[in-house]
Order: C-alpha cells, then structure tokens, then sequence
C-alpha cells in the first residue's frame, strides 16, 4: 500500500478541485451567456436564419423563420429543409451545393407557408465547423424580396406599356410622314400647273397687260416658285426615314470642297471667305444626305452673316469633343439668342432676325438637316451669342 497523503496534501487538493469547479462553472456561465447573445442576434434578425446539418435537417431556426413557414422552431427542427419551398428540389440542390464550394450568394427560392402563401427570397448560405475544424452544418439566411419582385414587375409592365406607346407613336409618326408625303405630292401637279400658267400668259398676252397686270403675274410667279421650294423640302423631309439610300464610305474634306464649290457665287458676291480646318475624315453614310447637310448649313451661314460685316466669314473643320469627332460649321455672323436654340431646329419655325433677311427659305432646311444627322446615328447642336456669330456641331455615327 502506498503512503497515505498527509492532511496538508488533502487540503491542497481539495482547493485545487474547488478551483477547478470553480472554473468549470464559471465557463458554464460564460457559454450559457455566449449562447444566449448568440440566440439575440440570431432573433434580432429581421432574415429567417436556419442551420442545416449535413443530412438535410434543421438543426435550429429564429423567430423569422417560423413567421415565414408558419411553424414553431421545436416543429421545424429535425424535418427536412427543402420540404419548405415551392421547388424542393432546387433547395436541395442549393444546400448541396453550399456543401461542396463551401457558401452560396444569392441563391433564388421561393419559401411556402403553412396556409399556402409564398415568399420570394435570395439565400445565401456557408458552411460552419465543429471543435474538431470538421464542417458541422450549414448556415442559412433568406431576404425577402417580395417589394423588390412586385417594383421589378411594375417595372416591366412600365416598359412594356412604354415600349407600346412607342410602337404606336412611331406608327403615328409613320402615318403623318406618309400624309406628308401624299399632300407634298399632290400639291406639286397645282403649283406646276399654276407656273405653266403664268409662263402661258406671259407669252401670249405680255404685250396687252399693264404694268400692274405683269406686277401681279411677278407676284403669282414667285409665290408659286416659293411654293414649289417648300413642297420639295416637305417631299425630301417626309422621305429621310421612309428611304433609306446606299451606304458607302468616302471622303467628307471632299464633300466640304464640292459644297463649297456649287455656293461659290453667293459666296463671292458676299465677299465670304470659307476655310476649311483640319484633317476631315473618311465618313461611312449616305453622300448625297451629308451633301445636304452641308449644303443647307452653309447657306444657313451665309443667309445670317450679316450684309454689313466688313470681314465675312465661315470656318468648316472637325475636332474632339467628349472622345467623338464633332463636325463643324462656324461663321461670325449676326448669331441666335439661346431661348431659340431648340426652335430653329422645329418645322416651319423662323427666327424673329429671319424677317429682316431677305429670301429666308421655306423653315425647313434645319430640321431636314437634324433628321438627316439623326438618321446617322449622330446629334446636332449649336453655340452662338448675338452678334457674335454661330456655330453649328454634329456628329455622325460611323467614321471610316
């Protein structure tokens, strides 16, 4: 038998155990006090939360995720986590998947209550592991999206409804350009003929009539020649989107040249000197369109430069803007007010500085221009000040 211990060995031990179940029960109080901070953030939770142990089974769930499946937490632990979607199936697979990579974000799912009704969520789910660094279990957290599902298809009813009264605008738009188009054409046979007319009287009874008699048929004439320049214009506007003419790549410093060219004695008699700036580019698009263009800033231009300016003058050229080549055409002439930017690009609409030019055209020449620019893929604006001259910007789509 061995030496039996001494009452001061049986002292130490005993206060050796009372200390070792004094630090047993102390970390006792802690874990229960652990598990019940643990239990108020998993119920604080607005999300239901459930852990998923490596067989499928709820292994513990909050409040909010009784709420959402209608069931106590003593009832949905140890059941099957996929029996409370609307798709098992894809639960199962979801849970599966956390499994094997380790988390999920975002998942989609769609939860079923109890009595029927159903919750749109997103999952998103990562392992946890035991003592041992083992994986344990899965821990799950669902958002319900349900506002975000019913703004989602509000949205989409908006676009379709959008999308309709756009088809529907575009066949209006559709039908007046046509309307358009037959009336332009249909008043072109009168205005010939009301010429012919003219013309006919002229040669046959020029010798009889008086001076007033001639003065009028002046009147006719060039009211019926005015006529025929605004049922052209009407025509070639009505035709942008309902023709579309072959497309090729070629020269725009060319074009500019040929423009310039064809306007060279309007130009002269003004005494207007046209400089051409800059490397223009090879453009892919409809020449003879882009020639209009041209052509009606030009004599846009030209028309507004002002009869008394000593130094007339029109810059074309090219430069970058926002990281897009932006065409040019600037002159120094009498310019535009900025509340009627958007107005000079509008049918019909002349400025108030128009009536005192003289033959200011038919208002349409700047929005065939814009439609043109626009039927291009580009965009058209401009900067101008009264009496400092104008500038007039576009751009066009493809570049060679």
């Amino acid at each position: 038998m061995g030496k039996k211990p001494t009452y001061e060995e049986l002292e130490q031990r005993v206060k050796e155990l009372e200390k070792e179940a004094f630090r047993r029960k102390k970390a006792e109080e802690e874990l229960k006090e652990l598990h019940r901070y643990t239990r108020e953030l998993i119920e604080a939770s607005l999300d239901p939360l459930v852990t998923i142990s490596t067989d499928g089974k709820i292994t513990d769930a909050n409040h909010a995720a009784e709420l959402v499946r209608g069931y106590p937490r003593d009832k949905l632990i140890g059941t099957d986590f996929s029996d409370y979607f609307t798709d098992p199936r894809k639960a199962r697979q979801g849970y599966l998947k956390v499994f094997r990579e380790g988390y999920i974000r975002d998942y989609p799912l769609e939860i079923r209550h109890r009595d029927g009704k159903t919750t749109p969520v997103l999952y998103n789910a990562s392992v946890y592991l035991d003592a041992k660094g083992d994986v344990a279990g899965v821990f799950a957290a669902a958002r319900d999206i349900t506002r975000r599902k019913k703004a989602e298809e509000a949205l989409l009813k908006s676009e379709k409804k959008l999308k309709a009264l756009f088809a529907e605008l575009a066949a209006k738009n559709e039908e007046l350009d046509s309307f358009v188009y037959r009336v332009s054409h249909d008043l072109k046979s009168p205005v010939v003929t009301i010429e012919g007319f003219v013309g006919a009287l002229k040669e046959d009874f020029g010798g009889v009539l008086s001076e007033d008699g001639k003065k009028y048929l002046r009147y006719i004439s060039d009211a019926a020649r005015k006529m025929e320049l605004l049922v052209n214009d009407l025509l070639d506007l009505s035709r942008i989107e309902r023709v579309t003419r072959r497309k090729r790549e070629f020269s725009f410093a060319r074009l500019v040249e040929d423009a310039v060219k064809a306007l060279q004695p309007q130009l002269k008699a003004r005494g207007i000197v046209v400089n051409i700036q800059g490397d223009l580019p090879v453009v892919y698009g409809e020449r003879m369109r882009l020639s209009r263009v041209m052509d009606n800033l030009l004599t846009n231009a030209i028309k507004y430069i002002g009869k008394e300016n000593p130094s007339p003058r029109i810059d074309v050229g090219v430069e970058e803007q926002d990281g897009q080549k932006a065409f040019f055409v600037r002159d120094n002439g009498i310019g535009i007010d900025e509340r009627d930017f958007d107005k000079i690009f509008q049918v019909f609409h002349r400025l108030p500085s128009a009536k005192q030019i003289a033959g200011e055209g038919t208002g349409v020449g700047l929005t065939i221009v814009k439609r043109i620019i626009e039927h291009h893929g580009g965009e058209i604006w401009l900067i101008s000040e009264p009496g400092k001259g104008s500038t007039f910007y576009f751009t066009i789509k493809n570049l060679g």
